[in-house]
């Protein structure tokens, strides 16, 4: 078994981990940064400008397309809850880094929860938090697809399902 594998088996190993689905190796090449995405978030989300790990403290679209020129390999993350791909991904980060995978860098899930009001200036978390991924422009919704996954399931009785994301990149 090889390295990156072993990451994703160590997912199973985690505490706390009931609403985990799944999580699978992917390649860089499956991941697009847009300008839109990050306008999204400008003109959408109630986390623009309330936090530093969301726009417009985070990397552009621009950056983000640059540091993934860095890496090959990727760990996609899928869970049902909204908050948890984000510990995941930041968990497996250090995990990584400890396995000597020195460039490990995680992307979280949405607007950061730590503190009731971010001061914006330093994040007193930066242990705990990471940037959202469409935060960075990534267009999650392209990058789920392309790696066979959906964001919105529907059971046999067309209730609905959302599924949330965090990104590992690793090298």
């Amino acid at each position: 078994m090889n390295k990156l594998q072993k990451l994703i088996d160590k997912i199973q190993n985690m505490e706390n981990i009931d609403n985990f689905i799944d999580a699978k190796i992917i390649k860089t090449s499956s991941i697009q940064t847009a300008f839109w995405v990050r306008f999204k978030c400008k003109y959408g989300c109630g986390g623009y400008n309330t936090n530093l790990n969301c726009p417009p403290y985070t990397p552009t679209p621009e950056e983000t397309s640059e540091l993934l020129k860095y890496y090959e390999n990727a760990i996609l993350i899928k869970c049902k809850d909204p908050h948890l791909p984000s510990q995941i991904a930041l968990d497996l980060e250090k995990i990584a880094i400890g396995m000597e995978f020195y460039k490990a860098i995680s992307f979280g899930e949405s607007s950061c929860i730590q503190c009731k009001k971010c001061n914006l200036k330093l994040c007193i978390h930066k242990d705990k938090v990471r940037p959202s991924i469409e935060s960075c422009g990534i267009d999650v919704f392209n990058m789920v697809r392309n790696n066979g996954y959906n964001m919105v399931e529907y059971d046999e009785n067309g209730k609905r399902t959302l599924n949330f994301f965090s990104l590992i990149l690793i090298q």
